[in-house]
């Protein structure tokens, strides 16, 4: 199983250039791609993917993107037409138990914006404030998949 390296989670923001690379490189264990494109994925949904990445060895979810790499953009989520990332990573902690500290950005990829969530691995096993507990893995197909 590939082991997931990502930095930085001290509050920087990633390197714009990694992007590219993820999305050539497509999903993978520690990869994880999410559409809006058709306004299905919410909050909560938001909030789970996070948790499989936690639960697994940490990694980088990116939403606004297909599942094929190709950019269709993240949604405004709040007022104004913005992005706040702060509200974002507010959210996942607040709807994490234990509380899961991730670092948000936004990265312009053309004139798409793409939110970059970073996700630590967590030494404890996470789950949402609802119950779910999940983790990503490898399925049979040598794809990755989400387990309970």
């Amino acid at each position: 199983m590939e082991s997931f390296s990502m930095e930085p989670l001290d509050g920087a923001s990633p390197d714009p250039d990694r992007l590219p690379r993820w999305l050539s490189d497509g999903e993978s264990y520690g990869v994880e791609f999410k559409s809006e494109e058709r306004g299905r994925f919410n909050d909560r949904d938001l909030v789970e993917a996070v948790v499989r990445l936690a639960n697994g060895t940490g990694g980088v979810l990116l939403i606004g993107v297909e599942d094929d790499g190709r950019v269709t953009g993240a949604r405004a989520r709040h007022e104004g037409g913005q992005i706040d990332v702060l509200r974002v990573q507010a959210l996942i902690a607040n709807q994490t138990q234990p509380p899961i500290s991730t670092t948000v950005t936004v990265v312009e990829q053309g004139d798409m914006p793409v939110l970059v969530v970073q996700v630590p691995d967590s030494p404890r096993v996470v789950g949402t404030t609802r119950g779910t507990y999940a983790r990503r893995a490898i399925g049979a197909d040598g794809r990755p998949t989400c387990l309970p």
